[in-house]
């Protein structure tokens, strides 16, 4: 439970660097603040998979594999 609140507590912080990013017109804090958005993307990414694992969240739909379904409908 912990695990999953921190999770989406990263996510909203990545939507708030987002926003701040908007509105920065010095470049050097904008490149600092698009470089702690990959960051906290990247904890989010191994959060999610670690739930994902653990069984304590479903995958996230996939779109469907084109090539695969080219080749089994000939």
């Amino acid at each position: 439970m912990l695990l999953f609140h921190t999770t989406i507590f990263m996510s909203l912080s990545i939507t708030s660097y987002g926003l701040a990013l908007s509105y920065c017109a010095r470049p050097d804090v904008a490149s600092s603040i698009a470089r702690l958005q990959l960051e906290l993307g990247g904890y989010v990414k191994d959060g999610l998979d670690l739930m994902i694992e653990h069984g304590w969240l479903e995958r996230i739909p996939e779109t469907a594999n084109r090539r695969e379904l080219r080749t089994t409908n000939n």
